[in-house]
């Protein structure tokens, strides 16, 4: 895992989590359509008599398993922010929680912090070597980052 594969896994957290609150969404608005007995022509299957029964198991275990996101997120976004925060540099600092925290695309950044793209660009790069050099041993070929 690279530094920026890193530091991007809040980013890709978020979006998973917004991905299943959806899917939750859609899964909640077919269990309110469905009817607790089919009407209408008998086929030879075994039915399920008991399809409410059903979404609400899924239902209950995609909210179990969405927690779990939340958890995980909360618990990256926080070691991580923690280990931005203790760089020494200010302007790396900067560049690299406005960069993976706050989600800011370099265009924006460099508006913000008053730089050009290209400086931005460097300063990021740099940043990165610095964050590697101090943390990069928790993470750096480690198949399991916690």
């Amino acid at each position: 895992m690279t530094t920026q594969e890193y530091l991007s896994q809040i980013s890709r957290l978020d979006r998973m989590i917004k991905n299943k609150l959806t899917e939750l969404a859609q899964l909640k608005e077919l269990a309110y359509g469905l009817s607790a007995m089919p009407k209408g022509e008998r086929v030879q299957t075994t039915p399920n008599h008991d399809k409410i029964g059903t979404a609400f198991c899924k239902i209950e275990s995609m909210e179990e398993n969405i927690n779990k996101l939340v958890d995980e997120y909360a618990d990256k976004k926080n070691k991580i922010i923690a280990q931005i925060d203790s760089m020494e540099d200010e302007t790396h600092y900067d560049v690299l929680f406005l960069r993976y925290i706050e989600k800011k695309t370099f265009e924006k950044i460099a508006a913000d912090m008053d730089y050009s793209f290209r400086n931005i660009t460097r300063l990021h790069a740099r940043a990165l070597q610095e964050f590697e050099k101090r943390y990069g041993k928790f993470y750096l070929d480690n198949k399991d980052v916690s």
